[in-house]
């Protein structure tokens, strides 16, 4: 009878194989959330840890007189105590200021979006959205906190 001789390469493969698949067993068994202390607790073996967002950061303000700003990962979400024209409008004549050029405009029956780019070619997309009791919600999607909020207290400012 003879004898099967495997290549090398398969024998490599197969060991490489059942290594990765220690390594994802390991990282979904070991993270910083639990009370393991073994080697891998911590370490490129962890997965990331988020936290979960709270009723603030899912749905923006929508009473009057709150114009309060919140930014989350690159979109900064506020409401306006304005009709959706006058806040289009107050778009319109901000976005000069800060050197930005308008691509286009897309209005659908109670909202608007607006797409512009900066100078460095980065796009800016602002999403206006009419709500209840003359209120527009506002979404401003640069993935710059400070020239978003910037952008927000120049357009609060000439409403």
């Amino acid at each position: 009878m003879a004898a099967v001789k495997l290549p090398p390469f398969i024998f490599i493969s197969a060991l490489v194989g059942c290594a990765f698949a220690g390594f994802l067993v390991i990282k979904q068994q070991y993270h910083p959330n639990t009370k393991n202390s073994g080697l891998f607790a911590y370490g490129w073996f962890s997965p990331r840890v988020e936290k979960a967002p709270t009723t603030d950061q899912l749905v923006p303000s929508v009473t009057a007189g709150s114009e309060t700003a919140s930014y989350i990962s690159g979109e900064l979400d506020a409401s306006l105590s304005n009709g959706l024209d006058s806040v289009v409008n107050a778009f319109d004549s901000v976005i000069p200021q800060f050197q930005l050029s308008k691509v286009s405009e897309t209005r659908v029956a109670s909202s608007v979006v607006i797409i512009a780019r900066t100078t460095h070619d980065k796009p800016v997309e602002f999403r206006i959205a009419a709500a209840a009791n003359n209120v527009t919600n506002v979404a401003i999607l640069v993935g710059d906190e400070t020239l978003a909020r910037a952008i927000f207290e120049k357009t609060k400012a000439s409403l």
